[in-house]
C-alpha cells in the first residue's frame, strides 16, 4: 500500500469511526508518520465526517426512510378487499377510511437514557466530547444536529473534541510505542500493574 493511499484510508477511517484512525496510522511502521502528521490526518478525517453529517444528515435521513419504506412495501402482504354488499333497497353512500397502523412506541434504552442525562447536564459540550471515541462521528453529529440548530456552534465544538481526542490518542501511541490498540492496552497494563 502506498503512503498516499494509507493517508486517504486514515482520513476516511477517522471520518466515520474516529477511534480507528490513530491505530491505523501506527499499525504499519514502514510509513512512520510523525506525531503532527497523524494528528493532522485524524483531525481532517474527523472534521470531514462532521461536515458531511452536519450538512447532509437531513438528506441522509430522508433517503434512509425512503429506502426503509420501499423495503417494507416490497415484503408487506397485500390485503384485498371485496366490494361492499348492502341488503337494502335505498341508495347508500359508502366512505372508506384508511387507518395507519399505530405508531411504534419509542423505546428508551440505557444508552438513550444516558445520552439524555449527558445532554441535560452538559449540553452540546458533553455530546461533542463523547462523539469521536464513544458515539462515532456520524451518530454524535446527527444527535447534535437534532438537538441544536446552530451548525457553526456544532462544528466548532466538534473540532475541539476531535482535536482533543486526536492529540490524546496519538500521544498515547507515541508514549507507549504501540503499534495497535491491543499493544497499547498491553503496554498500559504492564506499566500500571507492578
Amino acid at each position: 500500500m502506498s503512503e498516499f493511499s494509507k493517508i486517504i484510508l486514515i482520513i476516511l477511517l477517522s471520518s466515520v469511526k474516529f477511534v480507528a484512525g490513530p491505530p491505523f496510522a501506527y499499525y504499519d511502521s514502514r510509513y512512520n508518520f510523525s506525531f503532527i502528521e497523524t494528528v493532522s490526518y485524524c483531525v481532517i478525517g474527523g472534521m470531514l465526517g462532521v461536515f458531511i453529517f452536519t450538512f447532509f444528515s437531513r438528506q441522509l435521513f430522508k433517503f434512509w426512510h425512503y429506502l426503509k419504506l420501499k423495503i417494507q412495501s416490497a415484503f408487506k402482504k397485500k390485503e384485498v378487499f371485496s366490494e361492499p354488499v348492502a341488503d337494502v333497497e335505498a341508495n347508500l353512500e359508502i366512505h372508506y377510511e384508511y387507518v395507519s397502523a399505530s405508531a411504534p412506541k419509542k423505546v428508551f434504552t440505557k444508552r438513550n437514557r444516558k445520552l439524555v442525562r449527558i445532554w441535560r447536564k452538559y449540553g452540546l459540550f458533553g455530546i461533542a466530547l463523547l462523539t469521536p471515541v464513544f458515539l462515532s462521528i456520524p451518530i454524535g453529529t446527527v444527535i447534535a444536529n437534532s438537538l441544536v440548530d446552530n451548525r457553526k456552534k456544532i462544528i466548532i465544538y466538534m473540532f475541539f473534541s476531535v482535536l482533543f481526542w486526536s492529540l490524546t490518542m496519538t500521544t498515547l501511541f507515541e508514549v507507549f510505542h504501540a503499534a495497535s490498540v491491543k499493544d497499547l492496552e498491553q503496554q498500559i497494563i504492564n506499566t500500571t500493574i507492578p
